[in-house]
């Protein structure tokens, strides 16, 4: 069924590669075009070209994608993907560097067997399940701490001070968690529900038959402050209208006394579902906790999730001017893989932190990390934080693309930033979210003055798909792959710029939208709405991508 449905999505694409081949590169690779000769707001990369006539290219670079699959065999990527010169295949670590066949890259979530991990759970879920036993079966309400013992709530010493990471974070990050602490809290409707079946037979002892109106009388606003039973109350009253009742009985025999069982069905459901349980230990083998465990994964790059680093691939090294296809940014580039996300879930930062140090230790040039999140485990946030240290030293670029969640980044932290290794600040990390051809921002994609570097094409961008097919595609993602495109293209004539440099130039020569109102998709408390922007109140740089403007800084800050 698989196979047929991936068949499917294959021929789907085909059909739209000839539809869309027929259609003008405007409304295409439009990220090549310029406002000033097409009227839109691509990184005027033929501009640039144009100013590159005669000169020679000195380097090939190499762009590392730390995310999902790729299709090597693409036909218009074929020449572009990156080959591990020092390994064959022929199925001995030719290398020596522990991993057999890596020849293109490595899936960091595949199994010596050739098996792959498909998914992968939430870092929440990680961290939930690595804390649960230490911190996950306390109960606080008004500064005291509770555990339920024999099936009643107990007070208990207060934990440890790591219990406030798991009670601020983990919960609110974690489906696990919070489905767990709601099998707890369905012991406190147990107890309020027996209590305030107590207080209405203390209270109408004439009456045989309780309904919402003598439960009310069970919520006193001067009575001293409790959550507990605050929240128990509430639940109970909406339980009145969930059920369709007036009955009291009924809402405690339907609500009440199966709250327990029910509340254990709900966790332990969503604790055996895929996403909860990726099997990593089964397929992969390794620690995912302990960086000294550092030989696994496999060489399988074509994988379900290969569709979005393709399409990337495509815009950074398309094959120009060859008749098929997209023209790429940077067709001299090289594009190294390395796996360490799945069709869904967060990839282990264990994994990323090992795939950086694949890419610089080959001598990549530019990595794209996968993107940014809001939670980093300290010990292993330091991972990323020596990484990023070791790209620095090693003058690699590294580039992010935001999140879409519409939130301003000043005032909610995402992770890899470049403040984030203490007091001195990454100079080689960028980030980025994308742009139309209108030079309007992605209305998902996170923002700040200070933390989002630039904006770059990013929106219904047509590019390489899987099986050499070609389709249309948005996201923070492709416009990551622009900036890595003309980060190489800069690489390739000016070799002896670092990634500092190369970062510097980008944000300088942007095509400037500084003062120009934009609409912008935004987030208040829970609730996404949208409002009006000056531009450079969403990104450090107050402007887009630009190719031409970029290599004319590069050749001034050569000389």
């Amino acid at each position: 069924m698989k196979k047929f449905l991936f068949a499917i999505l294959l021929l789907l694409g085909s059909t739209a590669a000839l539809t869309n081949a027929q259609q003008p590169q405007t409304d295409l690779d439009w990220y090549n075009c310029s406002i000033e000769s097409d009227s839109i707001y691509g990184a005027e990369v033929n501009k640039a070209y144009e100013l590159l006539k005669g000169k020679r290219i000195k380097k090939n670079p190499i762009v590392a994608i730390i995310g999902g699959g790729m299709d090597t065999e693409h036909e218009d990527l074929k020449h572009s993907i990156w080959k591990n010169r020092k390994e064959k295949n022929n199925g001995k670590d030719n290398d020596k560097n522990g991993l057999i066949g890596d020849k293109n890259g490595w899936n960091f979530l595949g199994g010596s067997d050739g098996t792959i991990m498909e998914y992968t759970m939430s870092e929440g879920d990680r961290e939930f399940i690595r804390l649960k036993e230490k911190y996950g079966d306390y109960i606080y309400n008004q500064g005291k701490y509770y555990k339920i013992i024999d099936g009643k709530r107990t007070q208990v010493d207060a934990p440890d001070s790591g219990y406030t990471y798991y009670y601020n974070q983990i919960q609110s990050e974690s489906k696990l968690a919070r489905a767990y602490g709601g099998y707890l809290f369905s012991y406190i409707i147990k107890e309020y529900g027996d209590k305030f079946t107590a207080q209405m037979k203390q209270k109408f002892p004439e009456k045989d038959r309780f309904t919402l109106k003598e439960f009310d009388t069970c919520y006193d606003k001067n009575a001293p402050q409790d959550s507990l039973s605050d929240a128990a109350f509430l639940l109970m009253a909406y339980a009145f209208s969930l059920y369709n009742t007036d009955d009291w009985t009924t809402v405690y025999n339907t609500f009440v006394t199966t709250a327990v069982e029910n509340g254990l069905d709900s966790y332990e459901e969503l604790l055996a579902k895929p996403a909860s349980n990726d099997h990593r230990r089964e397929i992969v083998g390794d620690n995912p906790l302990d960086l000294q465990d550092n030989i696994y994964g496999n060489n399988i790059l074509l994988t379900p999730d290969a569709a979005s680093n393709v399409m990337a691939a495509g815009i950074i090294a398309g094959k120009r001017n060859n008749g098929i296809g997209v023209n790429g940014i940077a067709d001299m580039s090289r594009i190294m893989t390395l796996r360490v996300c799945a069709s869904a879930g967060d990839p282990y930062l264990k994994d990323m932190a090992l795939a950086m140090r694949y890419a610089i230790d080959h001598n990549a040039d530019i990595i794209i990390l996968p993107t940014q999140n809001t939670l980093y485990p300290e010990e292993q946030k330091k991972w990323i934080v020596d990484m990023l240290r070791y790209a620095e030293e090693k003058g690699v670029l590294v580039i992010v693309p935001v999140f879409d969640l519409s939130l301003d980044m000043g005032e909610i932290t995402f992770y890899p930033n470049r403040f984030m290794g203490g007091e001195r600040e990454f100079t080689n990390l960028i980030t980025v979210a994308a742009s139309d051809k209108k030079g309007n921002p992605s209305m998902d994609a996170n923002y700040g003055a200070n933390e989002l570097d630039l904006f770059a094409p990013g929106i219904d961008i047509y590019s390489t798909y899987t099986g050499d097919t070609y389709q249309t595609g948005s996201g923070e993602l492709l416009a990551a792959a622009s900036t890595a495109g003309v980060a190489a293209l800069i690489k390739s004539y000016f070799p002896a710029l670092s990634g500092t440099q190369i970062r510097e130039i980008l944000i300088k020569s942007v095509t400037s939208r500084r003062g120009v109102e934009v609409e912008k998709g935004m987030r208040v408390g829970d609730n996404a709405t949208q409002d009006l922007f000056l531009f450079d109140d969403l990104c450090l740089s107050g402007g887009i991508l630009n190719a031409y403007q970029a290599i004319l800084e590069a050749e001034k800050t050569n000389k």
